[in-house]
């Protein structure tokens, strides 16, 4: 067993201070950085790309989200960076679970060095009075083997990736599966007009202000209205001032969201939106956000509809992207269906799993 160190890293207000080349300051930006650069490897090796590889500044605004606190914890062998732990809960005193993850590099495995962060940050679950420990983890694509069914009947994982391997050591159990999928760009074919009695709005950046309150009820849709498999999860509250801070701490990461929205005309009000998260570099991959359609306004293909208006906003707005990834539960035929029909193809599967305490 090789010795390490674990200890809780402050989360920086800023990464502003200069880091110098082939120096290794302690303060909470260089740490939070090089967190960063592990997080980022950790994912490459799971996927055999960097395409899910996210730089500091884009990273650092959720962790500063005061709806969805979390503490982050790291391992250090010689006072490197090899793993890190995470705690993270929704905001609210009802709330009955909490989402753990452990990620340790490959070659610093099977030395307790997962046991010992997740011990720690387990330990704050317990004390904040969880009931429900829950993690999301990526899992390897293929393979042959035993796999492990979703309860939902759709989708199933590897049963001896170290993933799985780990969260069954810990006593976790699958809730659901996620399918990763990934679209090659640019894409072959026209734009479909939107359904009688709809609208298609574009906004770049933040929401206009005289539409935050209803994107508002639809972020909220995001907890209530999408398979959940059985995780715990409590409905989100949203209104104005959320949206307001969300497209603020946006702008601060460096990346561009193009939102399309769909108006019903007769009422005026927002029923369906999608997002993409859009990197400055092109030869970076974009990232499909959230997706949702009102469900009294299903069924009129407004959902595809959406997401090719907002790809087409993506070649107008220049830059020669790619790759788009995106993430749906298994049991969401209907959204999965959207993507395959996009040319969007499965190159990867994620667990969510969950204890009881």
């Amino acid at each position: 067993m090789i010795p390490f160190v674990i200890n809780e890293l402050a989360i920086p207000a800023n990464l502003a201070a200069e880091i110098p080349p082939g120096s290794s300051p302690s303060s909470p930006a260089a740490d939070f950085i090089e967190m960063t650069r592990v997080r980022n490897e950790i994912e490459a090796e799971m996927v055999g790309s960097d395409d899910l590889a996210v730089e500091p500044g884009e990273l650092l605004p959720g962790w500063l989200d005061h709806y969805s606190p979390k503490r982050l914890f790291v391992a250090r062998v010689d006072g490197r960076i090899v793993a890190r732990g995470i705690h993270e809960a929704q905001s609210g005193d009802s709330v009955r679970s909490a989402w753990l993850s452990v990620e340790v590099l490959s070659a610093y495995r099977r030395q307790g060095i997962g046991t010992a962060l997740h011990r720690r940050v387990a330990e704050i679950a317990r004390s904040e009075g969880r009931t429900v420990l829950q993690s999301f983890v990526l899992h390897v694509l293929g393979g042959g083997g035993e796999r492990i069914d979703s309860p939902t009947g759709f989708g199933s994982v590897s049963a001896h990736d170290d993933s799985t391997r780990f969260l069954l050591s810990h006593g976790y159990r699958l809730a659901q599966v996620e399918r990763m999928s990934r679209l090659i760009l640019p894409l072959t074919f026209g734009l479909p007009s939107p359904a009688p009695g709809y609208d298609l709005l574009f906004w770049r950046g933040p929401t206009p202000a005289e539409r935050r309150a209803q994107l508002a009820v639809l972020h909220a849709g995001m907890s209530t209205d999408v398979p959940l498999g059985e995780l715990d999860y409590e409905p989100e509250e949203w209104d104005a001032t959320r949206v307001k801070l969300l497209d603020e701490r946006t702008v601060g990461d460096g990346r561009r969201m193009l939102t399309v929205a769909a108006r019903h005309r007769a009422s005026d009000t927002l029923v369906g939106f999608t997002q993409l998260s859009v990197p400055v570099d092109d030869a970076r991959a974009v990232f499909q956000e959230n997706t949702i359609v009102v469900g009294a306004h299903r069924g009129h293909g407004l959902g595809l509809a959406m997401k090719l208006e907002n790809l087409t906003e993506l070649r107008q707005a220049g830059g020669a992207f790619r790759h788009v990834y995106t993430w749906n539960a298994e049991e969401n035929r209907h959204m999965l269906a959207v993507n395959e029909a996009l040319g969007f193809e499965p190159v990867g599967y994620s667990g969510s799993w969950r204890r009881e305490l």
